[in-house]
């Protein structure tokens, strides 16, 4: 397998290290060859400052990817919002030239240069391919088989369509995938490619209320959710947080735990639950670790 330039972003790193050593623990025992990646800046976030400037936008996106391009080498992300921004750049700079051209004029001003070599992935692309899951289910040393998981892809991981080219916009399956070659079963319910709302940050009512239909429909199916399963840690932190605050509000028992995929993943691979900071989150998975050592 190639070696990849692990590219962290800013949140997770920074807000949520326990998700970061949870994905560094399934790369190593993985095996997946990774090269930290020196003097990267924010992808930057891929919506607001988008907004604002597309050029200056653009221009950091571009840094981050000659950054592996001087690697040699092409990126794995392990936040979506992070994808979103690097793989929009990466297209956008590759089908119009002049832009690129304006871009790169740019970045010679800081002794960079990007010509469009720089492909990006998401962990859940790498981990979905079909060496991977044979790789994973013979790794797998707790299989996941009594417990049953919801999945959320959220925004930045499928849309746009066909700028991100990630999996079927409609019906998304990758993470499905992995969570079934751990041996998990995955359910199928109506709110299940639904925004989580992190970014109407001008009206919380909106981010709320999205949040809202989504735990009080998995938490009225007739069979019991362990866990909301999320690769972004924005609809991580929503979903934990939001949960938490709308069962104090409305006197609802929303209580389904939510858990960013590597977490469970490195479960499933044998690393100890006490290396991985479950309790760390609003919504405490004690049904879960309950069901996992009984």
């Amino acid at each position: 397998m190639e070696e990849l330039a692990l590219y962290l972003g800013c949140t997770i790193p920074l807000k949520m290290p326990h998700l970061e050593k949870a994905f560094r623990d399934v790369a190593s025992i993985l095996d997946v060859k990774l090269k930290e990646m020196v003097g990267v800046s924010c992808c930057p976030e891929p919506v607001s400052l988008q907004s604002l400037n597309i050029d200056t936008w653009v221009t950091l996106g571009a840094r981050n990817l000659a950054i592996a391009e001087k690697m040699g080498l092409n990126i794995l992300t392990i936040c979506s919002g992070c994808y979103e921004t690097l793989k929009t750049v990466s297209v956008l700079l590759e089908e119009d030239k002049k832009y690129l051209e304006k871009i790169d004029r740019i970045l010679k001003k800081i002794n960079y240069k990007y010509t469009g070599k720089t492909k990006v992935y998401h962990f859940v692309e790498l981990f979905s391919q079909p060496e991977w899951l044979e790789k994973l289910k013979s790794l797998t040393v707790k299989p996941l088989d009594n417990l049953t998981l919801a999945v959320h892809y959220g925004c930045h991981l499928i849309r746009p369509s066909k700028i991100m080219n990630f999996d079927h916009p409609e019906k998304p399956e990758k993470i499905d995938i992995i969570l079934k070659a751990l041996g998990a079963k995955t359910i199928e319910f109506a709110n299940k490619l639904e925004c989580c709302g992190f970014c109407a940050r001008l009206q919380e009512e909106i981010g709320e209320k999205l949040v809202e239909d989504k735990m009080t429909e998995l938490c009225e199916l007739e069979e019991e959710v362990d866990a909301l399963i999320a690769v972004c840690p924005a609809c991580v932190t929503q979903y934990d947080r939001k949960e938490k605050l709308i069962s104090r509000k409305t006197e609802k028992d929303l209580d389904i735990p939510v858990l960013y995929l590597p977490e469970i993943m490195a479960i499933a691979l044998g690393v100890d639950l006490q290396d991985l900071s479950l309790m760390n989150r609003s919504v405490r998975p004690n049904n879960l670790i309950k069901k996992l050592t009984t």
